[in-house]
């Protein structure tokens, strides 16, 4: 496109050019009447022609031009006009005058070839009293043009996409065998040796609402979360990670809000969650979650405030979502960090919440995230597409390694939602999903559903290890439409199934066993029930 428009835009600005072309013939002045003089005769004319190519475009023809028709231009000028070819294997000689005047181009293509042919006669006379050995005749006169040679906008313009289209494949092969971001799961593992947690993709609108909500209950980004909290509670079960710290190689790759957005995901499934603001360089929690920053995480370090007096309720989840923001800025963030005072306000926090969720600085700039890591359950990376360099990404692990710090997983954030990336991941087919799959009814307790973005948990007595019911209700095959209310959903069958959040809490009053009720509903196709 952009070879295009430069061939447009010279096109536009060229002056329009006319060309007239006059025809002369060579021929020899022998009189004589044999074959031999004949033959002789033509491939002396031949000859001549080839020297008086360069012969027509000299000053002396162009001056004699220009004195003939009387006009007020310089000899040269006319020169860089007239351009002369000897047809191949003929006596003719082909003169054409270019000038941005019609009119004018057909006069001064004539007076060229009359000038020429009396220059020529001069020359070839041997003699005053002798006739010249060759002559040149116009043959035919020049004809007014009436269409420009140039410009020619379809052909300028062709070749202009054309020269542009090449430069643009080369250009892309060129970046493609020099790019070392990182574009697929096989990029972070050859560069790491991590699996891949959590894959979500770009989303247009994520500038403006980076965090997810009960409206984005059906979104890929949302399901995206759910897929990484799924992962991260199977990523070790005999270990299970509850204070985790969410880092990146180098900045503007998403690491916060793919943190905030993680802890909401992890309360709606009915966790209790701490969400730790610990980038103490940059904070970005008042921006995010719209929270007073004002005493946090230093204010408790340094002793100023307790623990509970700065942990801030967020959203509307009846206190499973609690934030602890940054507090005043420090002179020595890292030396904070890796103090016991901070060691003992996560030992606090693992001891009152299932999850600990840590925002943490970028890994290769500073090192407070490295400080942090050592001292966590476990650790997770966020990478962006086509940003984060495969160097980039596997200093960031040696760094992690260095200090002995577990490694979860990598987050591969801001995935293309079109291209091969795009298919690969397969985004583009997860939009409509549920609502293609549920009938009338069902989707208005889903609709309802989703505008509860926490369900309040049950409690049980305590020493119970804590989870998550999730009660999956079976639909009877008699009811293909998916209707609600009718005798094929009170007959459907019920299991119950729980799955582990976090450790028993200590304390006493903390421990509880959280259970969610999510209703679950499965179609029949066939013979086969599938289970959503």
């Amino acid at each position: 496109m952009l070879g295009a428009l430069v061939a447009a835009a010279a096109t536009w600005r060229e002056a329009k050019a006319y060309a007239a072309a006059e025809t002369l013939v060579v021929v020899s002045s022998d009189g004589t009447d044999s074959a031999t003089s004949a033959y002789q005769g033509g491939l002396l004319s031949q000859q001549r022609v080839k020297s008086y190519v360069d012969l027509v475009a000299s000053d002396r023809i162009a001056a004699g031009a220009v004195a003939r028709l009387g006009l007020d231009m310089p000899s040269r000028s006319l020169q860089a006009k007239i351009k002369a070819e000897a047809v191949p294997d003929t006596v003719l000689l082909r003169i054409t005058v270019t000038d941005g005047d019609a009119r004018r181009a057909q006069a001064l293509a004539d007076a060229v070839g009359e000038v020429f042919s009396e220059a020529v006669a001069q020359i070839e006379t041997p003699a005053p009293d002798k006739l010249p050995s060759v002559r040149v005749n116009v043959w035919e006169k020049a004809k007014l043009p009436t269409e420009p040679v140039s410009p020619k906008p379809v052909r300028t313009i062709s070749l202009g996409a054309l020269l542009g289209l090449l430069v643009s494949i080369g250009a892309a092969v060129l970046r493609q065998r020099l790019d070392t971001s990182v574009r697929t799961d096989a990029d972070i593992t050859a560069a790491t040796g991590l699996a891949t947690l959590g894959a979500v993709a770009f989303d247009t609108a994520g500038a403006r609402y980076p965090l997810v909500g009960p409206l984005d209950a059906q979104s890929a980004r949302a399901e995206a979360f759910r897929q990484l909290r799924t992962n991260l509670r199977f990523a070790n079960v005999d270990m299970p990670a509850r204070v985790i710290l969410v880092s990146s190689a180098t900045s503007a790759e998403g690491k916060t809000t793919t943190t905030c957005n993680l802890a909401i995901i992890l309360a709606q499934a009915g966790a209790r969650v701490a969400l730790v603001e610990a980038d103490l360089r940059r904070p970005s929690f008042r921006e995010y979650l719209g929270i007073e920053t004002a005493a946090g995480l230093t204010s408790v370090l340094i002793g100023a405030v307790d623990l509970d007096d700065v942990l801030l309720p967020w959203g509307d989840g009846g206190g499973r979502l609690e934030v602890l923001p940054s507090g005043p800025l420090p002179p020595n963030p890292s030396e904070l960090l890796g103090s016991r005072g901070m060691g003992e306000v996560l030992r606090e926090l693992s001891s009152h919440f299932d999850i600990v969720l840590i925002d943490a600085p970028p890994l290769l700039p500073v090192t407070d995230a490295a400080v942090l890591a050592a001292q966590v359950d476990g650790t997770l990376l966020v990478v962006r597409n086509g940003r984060t360099r495969r160097e980039q990404l596997a200093r960031a692990a040696e760094v992690l390694r260095a200090v002995d710090a577990r490694v979860l997983g990598v987050v591969h954030n801001m995935i293309p939602t079109k291209g091969l990336d795009a298919m690969y991941y397969g985004y583009p087919s997860y939009s409509g999903y549920t609502q293609l799959r549920m009938g009338p009814g069902r989707r208005n307790r889903h609709r309802a559903a989703a505008q509860q973005s926490v369900v309040d948990p049950g409690r049980s007595g305590e020493g119970h290890a804590e989870g998550i019911r999730i009660a999956t209700q079976r639909e009877s095959a008699d009811d293909p439409d998916g209707a609600a209310g009718g005798p094929a959903d009170d007959a459907a069958e019920s299991r119950t199934m729980e799955h582990p959040v976090g450790g028993v809490g200590a304390g006493g009053d903390l421990s509880a066993e959280l259970t969610t009720p999510l209703a679950l509903d499965a179609k029949t196709t066939g013979s086969h029930r599938r289970k959503r």
